[in-house]
């Protein structure tokens, strides 16, 4: 049980810093100090997942060169591709709500978002941020989300990590994987700096492929 537990905590941990990694680079304008922080934290990822090594090594690689022109170049993609300018400018908003057939912000899907924040305890995840369906929130969610489990786990509350677990699972399939695929697509075919269009194809087969582990994680819990 002890070391089950420790495996688990261990895993929970990883997968929370994973998303409030990728939850920044939505949120934050890249600048040089940013850049910097992205290659150190890369790094780090290296083993969390075979399967997005390769992506993580491309990510790496489209940061090679003057950090300074760099982020000038990459803050300016960040706002046409992520802030919603105009229809022109870029891709619509990645908002849930507008990308789930709304095609507005702060729709009904804004309220189901919000809903479920509530069931998990936790509310308002940013207020600063505007609707809350914002991709980068939704991600931050489930960093909060596997933070709780770590916690659960590492006290040993093995039904509070069980739980926190399936709000997970939910969160994935009754949300981030309706829209989110779809949006990543979007921001492959139109970003013009290879960084966010490897952010976009990291953040998708993340998305799927923690789907998948979580599915096997409950089977082995509720076998054991």
């Amino acid at each position: 049980m002890k070391a089950e537990a420790d495996f688990m905590e261990k895993l929970a941990e990883m997968r929370s810093r994973t998303y409030w990694f990728l939850s920044t680079l939505y949120l934050k304008k890249p600048d040089t100090e940013m850049i910097e922080d992205i290659k150190l934290t890369l790094s780090e990822l290296d083993n969390w997942e075979d399967d997005l090594t390769e992506l993580i090594v491309l990510l790496r690689e489209s940061l090679e060169g003057d950090a300074h022109e760099l982020s000038q170049r990459l803050a300016a993609e960040f706002t046409r591709l992520f802030r919603g300018i105009s229809k022109d400018y870029g891709p619509p908003p990645p908002y849930e709500s507008v990308y789930r057939g709304e095609g507005r912000v702060m729709g009904e899907t804004t309220l189901s978002v919000l809903k479920f924040y509530n069931e998990a305890g936790m509310g308002i995840i940013d207020e600063n941020e505007g609707p809350q369906d914002y991709i980068g929130i939704e991600l931050r969610f489930m960093s909060l989300l596997c933070y709780r489990e770590m916690e659960s786990w590492r006290n040993r509350r093995m039904k509070d990590g069980k739980r926190y677990l399936k709000l997970e699972k939910r969160f994935l399939n009754e949300h981030l994987l309706q829209w989110v695929p779809d949006f990543c697509r979007r921001v492959e075919a139109e970003s013009r700096e290879e960084f966010f269009a490897t952010v976009a194809m990291l953040t998708e087969k993340l998305l799927r492929i923690d789907a998948e582990n979580i599915d096997v994680l409950l089977d082995k819990i509720n076998r054991d």
